[in-house]
């Protein structure tokens, strides 16, 4: 994944903590990958802080393969372990359709019988807000820092800093996403989960960046 803006957000966050010494010195950013992006100081232990750029970043892009009759993950991890945990793969077989995509020669697939994919595969599903916070306590990880929204705990508030719960409607998104425009064949089948915009959490009081009025968490 290459320097972006969600990348930016991120190390402003990691320079706005180094700033008041909440980062160890020899500490670096997870960047991009499975772990979670920012390690910081309280009481000189380090807890894990996710960081999104807005309400619009997702929370982990994932390909599936169709092989055999059977979907699957391209690859396996974290994540995909949660979106199966919570019936991901279920919800794609159930839909008992054959994609032209892997039944058909790739060279021979015309933008019709790619719209056929589309219209097969896509999905938006409801996901329980619950769900997240298990997959995020499973990675010990109980703070997360949005763009514009401010900072929250997860699963837990295991410092008692006394922030809002990071409390919202999720939505998992299934697309057959185009990958290059040219030749027909480029395109894959993904699942992701974004921020419904319709249940949207309330801002929180406290921020890292401190804008808004939205005052700095009350880590030591």
């Amino acid at each position: 994944m290459g320097y972006n803006k969600g990348d930016s957000y991120e190390q402003n966050i990691f320079y706005l903590l180094a700033a008041k010494q909440l980062i160890k010195t020899d500490s670096i950013r997870a960047g991009a990958g499975n772990s979670t992006d920012i390690k910081f100081l309280y009481n000189l232990q380090e807890y894990n802080l996710e960081v999104k750029l807005d309400l619009e970043a997702d929370y982990g892009q994932k390909m599936l393969k169709w092989q055999e009759g059977v979907w699957s993950w391209c690859i396996d991890d974290s994540v995909t372990s949660f979106y199966t945990s919570v019936g991901v793969l279920d919800i794609i077989n159930s839909k008992n359709f054959i994609p032209n995509r892997y039944s058909i020669p790739k060279y021979e697939i015309t933008a019709q019988q790619k719209n056929q994919d589309q219209k097969a595969f896509e999905d938006k599903i409801d996901i329980d807000i619950n769900s997240l916070y298990d997959f995020y306590g499973n990675k010990n990880c109980y703070y997360i820092q949005i763009g514009g929204f401010g900072f929250y705990h997860l699963k837990q508030d295991i410092l008692s800093l006394s922030t809002p719960r990071f409390d919202c409607k999720m939505r998992l998104r299934l697309r057959a996403k185009t990958i290059h425009s040219s030749p027909i064949y480029k395109y894959g089948f993904y699942a992701v989960l974004k921020v419904d915009k319709q249940g949207k959490p309330q801002k929180s009081w406290y921020d890292i960046e401190e804008k808004d009025g939205r005052i700095f968490p009350p880590i030591i």
